[in-house]
């Protein structure tokens, strides 16, 4: 790679800045109700989610086509991008590949942590409820160990929820459990918690993540630890599409990154501002999200 930004190439940026976008959006996988457009989204647009509703069961009275639907949509609005720039001010630094890409990487993450704090706004009193021992339980981050995992567990499944349960911690709760002896001992856990500071398999059946992303909804009710099923919300992402028509435009460089494996894209764009000379780039992604049932439990600080 030599010193010029203009060696970015569509695969450098996809193997540079895809891994820091999917890095912030990683507690998301404990959300089934996802789409992702295969087209550039516009602010306002309205993406159909496919979501599952509960089946029940009856006496067969002769009929094979009656009974309530096993598939439905839930609407989500795309909201405004969430995007971050960067620039480079030749006259300080020379505008690198390597210091552009850095420089990149970081937005990336920021542009996912972004729409990931959309999505656990959600996860407030006012959604999933506040009654003590049923949607909360209080725990200090002293306290707190796999057993109050084994508590949220049983008040999770007497909401009926199904399928993979996750727990998605603040740092400082998220670190509450790396010290449980239960869990640093390998022999017991079966992860190598302690020496990699990653929780490698799930904990009384949970996937476990953390995030530096609680939003203010959620920590203003003191909220460090969300466990939900799968079906709590519904997420749509994609790319942003251009309103302005400048894709084209002389001196900017605009195209839309795609992982080819999950579908999750991004607007890219990279011009050179000539009244200063500085080098810019910008990652944006369109996302909408909207609340769908209340499969989920919080921890709560005292």
């Amino acid at each position: 790679m030599s010193n010029t930004n203009t060696n970015l190439t569509s695969t450098i940026v996809a193997d540079e800045f895809l891994p820091a976008l999917q890095l912030s959006l990683l507690p998301l996988q404990a959300m089934s109700f996802m789409a992702v457009a295969d087209r550039p989204l516009y602010y306002g647009d309205a993406v159909r989610v496919p979501i599952l509703t509960a089946r029940t069961g009856g006496t067969f009275a002769g009929n094979w086509e009656t009974g309530d639907t096993t598939t439905a949509t839930q609407s989500v609005t795309i909201a405004k991008p969430s995007f971050a720039s960067w620039y480079i001010d030749p006259t300080e630094e020379t505008p690198t590949a390597e210091r552009f890409a850095a420089m990149g990487r970081e937005c990336a993450y920021a542009v996912g942590k972004t729409v990931l704090q959309a999505v656990l706004a959600k996860f407030v009193a006012a959604n999933i409820g506040s009654t003590g021992d049923t949607d909360t339980k209080t725990v200090t981050v002293g306290n707190y160990d796999s057993s109050d995992l084994v508590d949220q567990w049983e008040l999770i499944k007497g909401k009926g929820v199904q399928g993979q349960i996750s727990a998605i911690h603040s740092v400082s709760y998220a670190a509450a459990l790396q010290k449980d002896a239960a869990v640093k001992d390998k022999s017991a856990s079966g992860m190598n918690t302690f020496s990699t500071g990653e929780f490698g398999s799930p904990i009384a059946g949970m996937r476990i993540f953390y995030t530096d992303a609680f939003p203010t909804a959620v920590t203003n009710e003191n909220t460090e630890v969300i466990v939900t099923g799968p079906t709590t919300a519904a997420i749509a992402m994609g790319a942003a599409g251009d309103p302005t028509g400048l894709e084209n435009a002389a001196g900017l460089r605009q195209e839309i990154i795609r992982d080819p494996e999950t579908g999750l894209s991004f607007t890219y764009r990279e011009w050179v501002n000539t009244a200063t000379g500085f080098h810019w780039g910008a990652i944006a992604m369109m996302y909408g999200t909207a609340f769908v049932q209340n499969a989920a439990t919080r921890v709560i600080s005292s």
